[in-house]
């Protein structure tokens, strides 16, 4: 009698919901071998029978099916461009991502596993810690049926699975899903609240509640196990919860279809998160709750409006990381106006097309240009760039091809002298080029991949400058550590900076970035990135403006008539 050969299984994040994952395909028999960056997790699945290892390449290069339990889709994409960089991922491979990632990000992630012959299944979990440690956990899969029949029988040791459409599709129901669970729970909240002051005992009401029509996961689950306890300890952050009801309500928006009250609840989600403490449990929004219904209604205007300012304020965080006194400046002249930017700026990184050390890169390219030069946006960016994960050589690289600019002078200069000769009957034709200019232009096309005419009248009229840049500009390509699509993506951001509007070059780029493998989506988001250059003008003004007003206010308040004016 044969028995079945189980895959090998890589499990590579072992948090929360990770570890006891683990815990439960190790029961059933697999063979686990798992990577977290928190050694006490890794220590933890070995001493569970698995096999803990320090990189996610080392875990994935022992399976045939590689399960991801990340937080968003920025970090799955960041591990997966690891593990197909390092041949990590064996063909025929399946990679399940049973994080909660946007359902967008997934579709393009598949199409580039799939070009390396690895499949992927999106296959997000719901019922949490519990769910997990008592394989009771509900699976949205999306994925082809032939690859929903392969990983059914893994993910039938952990709770049950179905497949809810396409490779995606279990990403955008579970997002969908828990924007319905955080405003079940939001509505819950409310009304327990309003009981309580009215006289009635949570615990009757909740109870009640779960044997009529207005029951859900929130009155069934969280008030009963959590809230009511007032342990508020479900293992699910608030800041997760919040970040699956934006890919929920996004979604919404970007096919037409209206999620007025899920925005509302968004909204009120993230005034909690800037009120409560730093890791905050999704729970915690029902004391959040109830302690807002005891404010004054006096105050009620003026706490709207602080809550307001200080969610904006961390809107501001949230995109670029960084909150200071210019920031803030503008927060207390004209708050509309930075609202309005964190719209603008926000685009790119509700998009996600291109992951968040990139986008860092471009911010910096544009910063970093020498018709530019913001400092401060450079510090920022750099700092930014290195926490999510760019290498010293990654940087440099960007602002050694953004120093290539002033080359500019010459693209746009020689053919305007060329014109110039022609008018004033000092040249006729182009000269034939010497075997010294054709070896120029033969380097520069093997080392750079392209030739445009642009370069043809610099390197008749000045090949020793022709020579010099090539060396110049040669050096980032050599070097290798940016990808040639992320190189072209940075010329793109500075050529196209309102500063600088280089259009042959933009153009230029843009076709080398697609033959590199850009999408249009990509290239848009880089120029999205250098549209919110303007607000520059705000950053650097509007600090000026307020010291400028604080020292005139100073100076009136100093003043004999301000102190008491005069006697009779």
């Amino acid at each position: 009698m044969s028995t079945e050969v189980l895959p090998d299984i890589a499990l590579i994040g072992l948090g929360n919901m990770g570890s006891p994952m683990a815990a439960r395909l190790i029961g059933a028999g697999y063979r686990v071998t798992g990577f977290d960056l928190d050694p006490a997790a890794r220590d933890r699945l070995t001493a569970n029978g698995g096999t803990g290892v320090v990189t996610a390449v080392e875990a994935a290069r022992a399976a045939s099916v590689v399960i991801l339990m990340l937080p968003n889709s920025t970090v799955v994409e960041a591990v997966v461009r690891d593990l197909l960089d390092a041949a990590a991922l064996a063909p025929g491979s399946v990679v399940v991502d049973m994080s909660s990632s946007d359902p967008a990000s997934t579709r393009e992630l598949a199409q580039t596993l799939s070009a390396a012959d690895v499949t992927l299944v999106d296959a997000p979990v719901s019922g949490g810690v519990k769910g997990a440690e008592n394989g009771k956990l509900t699976i949205m899969v999306g994925g082809s049926p032939e690859a929903f029949d392969t990983v059914r029988p893994v993910l039938e040791s952990l709770g049950t699975p179905r497949l809810g459409g396409d490779v995606g599709a279990g990403h955008a129901i579970k997002a969908i899903n828990n924007l319905l669970s955080a405003t079940h729970l939001l509505a819950t909240a409310e009304a327990a609240a309003a009981a309580q002051r009215f006289g009635l005992d949570p615990a009757v009401l909740i109870d009640m509640v779960n044997t009529s029509s207005g029951r859900s996961g929130s009155t069934d689950n969280k008030y009963p196990n959590f809230i009511l306890p007032g342990t508020y300890d479900s293992g699910f952050a608030l800041a997760l919860m919040l970040k699956d009801m934006k890919i929920a309500t996004d979604l919404a928006a970007k096919v037409g279809a209206p999620a007025l009250l899920g925005e509302q609840a968004v909204a009120m989600w993230e005034r909690a998160q800037t009120e409560l403490e730093p890791g905050a449990d999704h729970t915690e929004i029902a004391r959040w709750i109830d302690n807002n219904v005891d404010d004054p209604v006096a105050d009620d205007s003026a706490a709207d409006s602080e809550a307001s300012k200080k969610a904006l304020a961390q809107r501001i965080r949230d995109i670029h990381g960084t909150w200071d006194d210019g920031w803030q400046s503008i927060l207390d002249l004209r708050p509309a106006f930075l609202a309005a930017y964190a719209d603008l700026a926000e685009v790119p990184w509700k998009k996600n097309h291109l992951d968040d050390k990139t986008k860092e890169l471009i911010y910096l390219a544009v910063d970093a240009a020498a018709t530019h030069l913001h400092s401060p946006g450079v510090r920022q960016h750099i700092r930014a760039a290195l926490d999510h994960g760019a290498t010293p050589d990654e940087i440099m690289e960007t602002i050694e091809l953004t120093a290539t600019l002033g080359i500019h002078a010459m693209n746009i200069g020689v053919p305007l002298l060329t014109e110039v000769l022609e008018e004033e009957g000092l040249r006729d034709t182009p000269a034939e080029l010497t075997s010294y200019q054709r070896s120029l232009q033969e380097q520069f096309t093997t080392e750079r991949g392209y030739w445009h005419e642009f370069w043809d009248e610099i390197l008749e009229l000045d090949p020793e400058m022709f020579e010099a840049y090539t060396e110049f500009s040669a050096l980032p390509w050599r070097t290798g550590s940016l990808s040639p699509k992320v190189k072209e993506l940075i010329y793109i951001a500075f050529d196209s900076a309102a500063t600088h509007l280089y259009v042959k070059g933009w153009k230029l780029h843009i076709r080398n970035a697609i033959h590199h493998g850009a999408t249009k989506e990509e290239i848009l988001e880089v120029m999205e990135i250098s549209s919110a250059l303007g607000f520059q003008s705000a950053t650097t003004a509007f600090p000026i403006l307020a010291d400028e007003l604080d020292r005139r206010s100073r100076r009136s308040a100093s003043s004999p008539d301000a102190i008491g004016g005069s006697q009779s």
